[in-house]
This record gives structure tokens, C-alpha cells and sequence, in this order.
């Protein structure tokens, strides 16, 4: 009640004042317009004895002095006009000495003054006149305005003083002193009896509210021309720190350092840093110097790294002196005493904002060395909790992830023991995220593992992620471990990891291969759970060395199957679907390397290594896949990686792999995926670049499916479009050559579609009205180019014995598209 009491009177006290100036405005600029000087004076002077009021809290009473200060500038542009008052301005800065309320008379004579400025040239002596006469006001609020009111009427004037540059700095080094002492003598006298803060380095109200002032006057300062760095070092920046242990409080001392580092540029700062850094390290020991020296360093970050990116030179210090000079700065702010100001977190936060100084400049490992080292040492200081607190390990997590981004150093980092000592103080939690962080910098660095030491010396520091912290004794418990895991969590750290095995790069692929092996020593010690996701990373990895195998002996592509083989077994049973298509693709990459190999005795021991990875592939499809649309799609990855081999296996084998594919298909519940299956072994049964082919055994899997198929449409009629598959199985069949698919057996299976399809009439599917449109439109496409070829008198074409007849009598919509 009491606070809504006080607004509600400011608020009364401060419309009444504003109410009485809009009143002397009115009579002002009337006198104005008549030429009636003295009235004008008088008014004016009545505006400005309403900024005596002490009753008005900083806020209400800027919006009085901004009402004030418009009409003071309307009275200084009249006063300019000598011949249209009659009196010269020597007599009217007489004239308004007389007034006797200080405040009113010293705003008016600014005012007077300012004018004097203009018409005269003794600019110098009237400022000094002015700053003299401003001193009388003590009161901090009113001494305030009062100077922020002489800076306004001057600033642009002060470049037409006699003594320059110099003159105008001497005046506004002095005013922003004053400016000070009355900004700091506001904590002690305005309401000091309801003023408290709760913490040490944060500014109270009305101090808050008036700060804009002093920047006010520094940043004139920053903006006189001629300024430069060698006078910002040697007068300017030495009469500001001196101020800053001058203020008898935490607060004031913080703003000071922040003012100064706002408002002057980076060039400035650079050249003074140390001076800077050492004014900071003698503030009061309850000041938060972490905003100021993270705002401070990332300035000079991007700073340095413009002027480099320009291929500008910086005059003075170097990337490696910046840092050197905050790194010794943070190790004084190390040896402080832990209080709210200088918390722990904040010095990791700085920490950490110097490396990113360190690798936007890349200032060197030695720098980042440097870093890392005082880390621990600051972590391993009396009194740190240990494991450390979430907060704090976040602040570690990040500091260690983050020189991981960049090439140049991470193989050095991970060599060295400081992230191994830092990991050591987090809990089992935090070190599994601290272990995510730092893989997860190296895939956002796109960062290269080049050699085994770096390769094993990072996964030393990821065994959080890799196995869990119990033990092994209870095999039926290390499978079931996994579920103490959150399973998306779980699931995001092992594919983050899988990531990291395409980050194993070098030219030389036994290297490669040597690294990978590591690898896979260290992911198949977390379980079977966890190389679900690992496996088939590393098996594409190790295929890729595959191909850049050729010219190398010592059975060197025999070695890399082997290795996928062990690859592949690992994973058993727990993802079925996924180690057939592993198994797959490892046949298909061993068919690759046999038909380049040139070595027989190699080729032949690859062939071997096809028949075993096909095996295996029937094997899961047999076992582990029982799924009929999982086995499907199975048996359709078998035939399709059948139909690309260039060597492929010996016939007896690839006999076996058609018959267990057929066997397969046989065992199918339902007629419809019989009929897809059986459609699909076809294929096998016709391989053109194996040279092999068994025409018997095709078209009895044909018959099958079409057994099958009809069988499914007693059940279902629905399913009429497996007839439309049949047809287009057979059409590529024809199309390929293959013996006894002859254009009758074409023709037949097009006239069995199309009775089935009139069958069922208006109910058949549009896939499968759509299906066999285009499957006659290119059957009559290719009927048009053969008669074309045999009136040119090529050979004979088997399409023209093909019978299109039927579809004529299938309904309007695939007849029109036939014709």
C-alpha cells in the first residue's frame, strides 16, 4: 500500500509540475513573440526553478528537465537576436545574475553562455566560466542534470575552442569527474534510509536510473577528433581508472570499468589492455568481473579476427599477448576469495570464453595447453566439491569439447592428461555426457582420425559411453544392462558413436584398417545392445577399404571379409533384418573385389567369401526373419544383389542359395505372398551376367506364382494385381532373352490378366488398372519399333509374335490409353 501511496504522489507532484511549466511555455514564447525581453526572462526563469523540486524520484524528474530543457533552447535561439531585444549579451548575462535561486540563475546563465559561444571568441574563458560557476550545485540529483544540461548546450561547440582538441578534453575529463563524485555522493544522500541491496555489486535504483548520464560525457570524449590510441593510453585512460578505486563501493566501481569498455572502440582497448586488466584486478574483491571480462575478450575476439580476415596488420599486441594478458588475469581472479561475486561457474565461463579466443585466432596448442592446465589446477584447489556439481561439470563439459572442433588440435589435446583429470572429478552421469560433448565436437569439426594413439586415446575417455560401470560376472545381467538406460538417451549416445567411425580417414588404408580394429575392440566390450547401433558403421567402413584394396598382397582383401565376417556375427539375433542387409552388402562387395582381383588364388578365396556372407544372409532369413512381409523384402534384397554380382559364387553354391530362396518362398502362409515370392525366385533362375540360367526351374517358380495367385483371389478378388506383377515379371524376363519365355507364354499370361481383371469389373484397384496400362502401352510400343525395324529389313523380332488382342477388351480407360 505504502509503495502504490508513493507512485500515486509522484505521479500528482509530477503532472502539478508539468502543468505549471506548460504554463510559463505559453507566456514564454508569447513575451517571445513581442519582444518583451524582461518577461521572457522571467518566465524562463520560473521554468527552471521547478527543477529545484527534491520531491520527484530520477525518472519523473528527467521527464520535468526534458520539458525544461526544449524551452531553454527556444529562449537561447531568442537571446542570439541582440537587435530584436536591444540588449548585448554581456548585460544579459548581468541582467540574469540577479535572480536569487541558485539553480534557476546557473540554467539560465548556461544558456546565456551558450549563446555568448556563438557570437564571440572567447569561447575558451566562457566554458571555463561555466564549469567554474556549475561547481556551486552539490545536490547530487540537480548537480546531475545540471551538468548533463552544460554538456548538451556545449558538446558542439567544443571543436571552435582556441586551445583544440586539448582544451575540449581538458573540459570534459574534468566535468565527467564531477559527474562521478555527484553520481557516487547519490547513494549516500538520496533516500539512503530506504536504499538497500541485496547484492554487493548490483547498483541501486536511482543510481541505475541516472548512469546514462555519465556515459553521456564519455562518450564525448570517445568522439573528439584527434583522439588517438597513444593519447587514450597516456591521458585519457589513466585519468578514467583513477576514478574507478576512487568510488568507495562495489557497484560503482563495476559500472565505472563497464562504462569505459563500452564506450571507447576495440583499437583502444587493445593497446591498453594490461592497464585495463589491471584496474579490474584491484576493484573491490565483492565485484563480478566475469560480465565485464567475457564482454571485454569476445570484443576483442571478433576484432582481431576482422582485421585478420581484412589482412590488416594490428599495431601493438598480438593474438598469443591478448591472451596471455587474460589468462594472467584470470589466474588473480582464480586466487580470489569464493563469494557470491566470484563464483565458481563464472571463472569456468570465462575459462571458456578464452578458448574460444584461442580458436577463432588459433593462437597455438601451447595456449590451449596453458588453459586446460589451469583448469584443473583451479578445479583441484581446497574447498571444490568433488564429483562436481551439475552446473559446474556442464561449464567443464563444454571448456573440454570445445578445442575438439578444430584438426590442429584435437589429436594433441586427447594426448595430453588433463581431459582424463577433469573427467575424474564428474560424476558417472555427467562423464557420460562429457564423453557425448567431446564426440560430438569432433563430428561438428568435421574432425579427421589419422592415427591409432589418438584413436585409443579418445576412447579412454569414452568408455562411459561404450560399457556400463558394473561389472561382468553375470553374463545374463550384462544383457539386460541396457535397460537401466533411458532409451532415447541410450539410443542418441550409440548413434553419435556410430558417427565417429566415418571420422577414421588417412590415406593408407592398413592404417584405416588398424584403427578400425581398435574401434571395434573397444565397442564390442559395451554388449550386444550397443552394437546394434555400431556395426553397421563399421562394417560400411571397413567395405569402403574394400575398394581402395586392389594392387595389395598379402591376401589383403581376404583380411578385410574376414574382419566384416566376425562384424556380422556379432549382432546374432538381436537385429535380424539389419544383419541381412550387412550380410548382403558384404556379398555384394566381395563380388566386386573377386571380379578385380587379379591374383587367382585371391580370386578364389573371395568367391569363398561371397558363398559364406550368402549363407549367412539365408541363414537370418530363415531363422531369425519370420515375418512374411520382413521375409519378402528380404528374399527381394537376395535376388536383386543375385542379379548384380559380375563373379558370383561356384553353381553348386548358387545353386543351393536358389533352392533355399525357393524353399523359402514355399513356406509362405498366404497365397498372396506366396505368389510374390515365388514371382521374385524367377529372376534367379535367368542371372545373364553370371552366364547362368535355369529355364526349367524359372518357369515352374512362374507356374507357382500363378498357382498362388489364384488362389489368392478365390480369397480375395483384390489381389488381381499379382497377375499384373507376373506380367510384368515376364515382360522383363522377354525383354532380357531369356530362353523359354517365349512371346506365347507372354501373350497367355496378358489374356489371363485381362480375364481377370473383366472378372471383377468395376472393383479392380486403380494400382492395378494403372499397372497394366503400362505394361500393354510398352508392349505396343515396342510391337511399333520392331515392325519398323523389319520393313527396314533388319532380323526378326520377337515382339511381333507377342498377341495384344486381349487388351481390347479390358475397359474404355486402358483400351484409349493402348491405342
Amino acid at each position: 500500500m505504502a509503495v502504490v501511496t508513493t507512485a500515486m504522489n509522484e505521479a500528482n507532484l509530477l503532472a502539478e509540475a508539468c502543468s505549471f511549466v506548460a504554463e510559463h511555455r505559453f507566456y514564454l514564447r508569447k513575451a517571445v513573440q513581442h519582444g518583451d525581453f524582461y518577461k521572457a526572462i522571467r518566465h524562463s526563469l520560473s521554468l527552471a526553478n521547478e527543477l529545484r523540486s527534491s520531491r520527484l524520484d530520477p525518472q519523473n524528474y528527467y521527464k520535468l528537465y526534458s520539458m525544461v530543457y526544449v524551452e531553454l533552447q527556444y529562449l537561447g535561439a531568442y537571446l542570439l537576436e541582440t537587435e530584436r531585444h536591444g540588449f548585448s549579451l554581456e548585460e544579459v548575462f548581468e541582467i540574469v545574475q540577479y535572480e536569487g535561486n541558485c539553480l534557476p540563475r546557473l540554467y539560465l546563465l548556461v544558456t546565456v553562455g551558450m549563446a555568448r559561444m556563438l557570437a564571440t571568441s572567447e569561447s575558451d574563458e566562457i566554458l571555463q566560466d561555466l564549469d567554474r560557476m556549475v561547481r556551486a550545485v552539490q545536490h547530487p540529483v540537480r548537480g546531475l542534470f545540471l551538468r548533463y544540461f552544460l554538456l548538451q548546450v556545449v558538446k558542439d561547440k567544443l571543436q571552435g575552442l582556441r586551445s583544440g582538441m586539448m582544451g575540449a578534453l581538458t573540459f570534459l575529463l574534468g566535468t565527467f569527474k564531477e559527474v562521478v563524485i555527484l553520481w557516487q555522493r547519490l547513494r549516500l544522500e538520496v533516500r539512503a534510509d530506504v536504499t538497500s541491496n541485496s547484492k554487493a555489486w548490483e547498483l541501486d535504483e536511482y543510481r541505475f536510473s541516472l548512469r546514462l548520464l555519465l556515459g553521456a560525457h564519455l562518450m564525448e570524449i570517445s568522439r573528439l577528433e584527434g583522439l588517438t590510441t597513444q593519447l587514450y593510453a597516456e591521458v585519457v585512460l589513466p585519468e578514467l581508472l583513477n576514478l574507478v578505486p576512487a568510488c568507495e563501493d562495489a557497484a560503482g566501481q563495476a559500472y565505472l570499468l563497464q562504462l569505459i569498455v563500452e564506450v571507447f572502440g576495440d583499437a583502444f582497448h587493445l593497446h591498453t589492455l594490461e592497464k585495463v586488466l589491471a584496474t579490474c584486478a584491484e576493484v573491490h574483491w565483492s565485484v563480478d568481473l566475469k560480465p565485464l571480462t567475457q564482454h571485454l575478450l569476445s570484443r576483442l575476439t571478433s576484432f582481431l579476427a576482422d582485421m585478420g580476415r581484412m589482412g590488416e596488420e594490428v599495431k601493438g599486441k598480438s593474438a598469443l599477448d591478448v591472451f596471455g594478458l587474460f589468462h594472467s588475469h584470470m589466474k588473480q581472479l582464480h586466487s580470489r576469495p569464493r563469494t557470491a561475486a566470484t563464483p565458481l561457474d563464472s571463472l569456468l565461463e570465462l575459462q571458456l570464453e578464452l578458448c574460444m579466443f584461442v580458436l577463432a585466432l588459433n593462437t597455438g596448442t601451447e595456449s590451449c595447453m596453458e588453459l586446460l592446465r589451469s583448469t584443473v589446477q583451479l578445479l583441484e584447489a581446497p574447498g571444490v566439491p568433488c564429483p562436481l556439481e551439475t552446473k559446474l561439470a556442464q561449464a567443464v563439459v563444454d571448456l573440454m569439447a570445445a578445442p575438439l572442433t578444430q584438426e590442429s588440435l584435437a589429436s594433441v589435446v586427447l594426448a595430453m592428461p588433463y581431459h582424463k583429470s577433469l573427467l575424474a572429478m564428474m560424476s558417472q552421469s555427467m562423464q557420460a555426457r562429457g564423453a557425448l560433448a567431446m564426440v560430438s565436437a569432433l563430428l561438428a569439426g568435421d574432425v579427421r582420425l589419422q592415427d591409432s594413439e589418438t584413436v585409443q586415446n579418445l576412447f579412454l575417455l569414452t568408455g562411459p559411453l561404450l560399457r556400463d560401470k558394473t561389472g561382468k560376472d553375470d553374463p545374463g545381467e550384462d544383457l539386460m544392462r541396457h535397460l537401466e538406460h533411458d532409451p532415447l538417451v541410450f539410443r542418441t549416445e550409440q548413434e553419435t558413436m556410430a558417427q565417429l567411425i566415418h571420422q577414421v580417414r588417412q590415406d593408407d588404408p592398413k592404417v584405416v584398417f588398424e584403427m578400425l580394429s581398435i574401434l571395434w575392440k573397444h565397442f564390442e566390450q559395451g554388449g550386444p545392445h550397443r552394437i546394434v547401433f555400431t556395426v553397421p558403421a563399421m562394417v560400411a567402413a571397413v567395405l569402403e577399404l574394400a575398394r581402395r584394396a586392389g594392387g595389395h598382397a598379402e591376401r589383403w582383401p581376404v583380411k578385410i571379409f574376414d574382419f566384416t565376417h566376425t562384424l556380422c556375427s556379432s549382432l546374432g539375433t538381436l537385429a535380424p533384418r539389419e544383419s541381412l542387409r550387412l550380410w548382403l552388402l558384404c556379398s555384394a562387395c566381395a563380388d566386386n573385389a573377386a571380379a578385380a582381383e587379379k591374383q587367382e588364388a585371391t580370386r578364389t578365396e573371395l568367391v569363398q567369401r561371397i558363398s559364406s556372407s550368402m549363407d549367412n544372409a539365408l541363414l537370418c532369413l530363415e531363422r531369425n526373419i519370420s515375418e512374411q512381409e520382413a521375409r519378402l523384402r528380404g528374399l527381394q534384397l537376395l535376388v536383386g544383389t543375385l542379379r548384380q554380382m559380375r563373379q558370383g559364387m561356384e553353381e553348386g553354391d548358387l545353386k543351393k542359395v536358389c533352392d533355399r530362396a525357393v524353399a523359402l518362398a514355399n513356406k509362405m502362409l498366404s497365397k498372396r505372398f506366396q505368389s510374390m515370392a515365388f514371382c521374385l525366385c524367377c529372376e534367379m533362375f535367368w542371372l545373364p551376367r553370371l552366364n547362368f540360367q535355369d529355364a526349367d526351374r524359372g518357369l515352374l517358380c512362374l507356374r507357382r506364382a500363378l498357382q498362388s495367385a489364384d488362389g489368392a483371389i478365390h480369397s480375395d478378388p483384390l489381389d488381381v494385381g499379382l497377375f499384373v506383377d507376373i506380367l510384368d515379371q515376364v515382360i522383363r524376363l522377354f525383354a532380357e532373352g531369356a530362353s523359354q519365355v517365349s512371346a506365347a507364354i507372354l501373350s497367355k499370361i496378358l489374356a489371363l490378366c485381362v480375364q481377370h481383371i473383366q472378372y471383377i469389373g468395376n472393383r479392380v484397384p486403380v494400382e492395378s488398372m494403372r499397372a497394366l496400362r503400362t505394361a500393354i502401352v510398352g508392349l505396343a510400343a515396342k510391337q511399333n519399333e520392331s515392325m519398323e525395324a523389319v520393313m527396314a529389313g533388319d532380323v526378326y523380332v520377337p515382339y511381333l509374335e507377342v498377341d495384344l488382342r486381349p487388351a481390347e477388351q479390358l475397359p474404355a480407360g486402358v483400351v484409349e490409353a493402348k491405342t
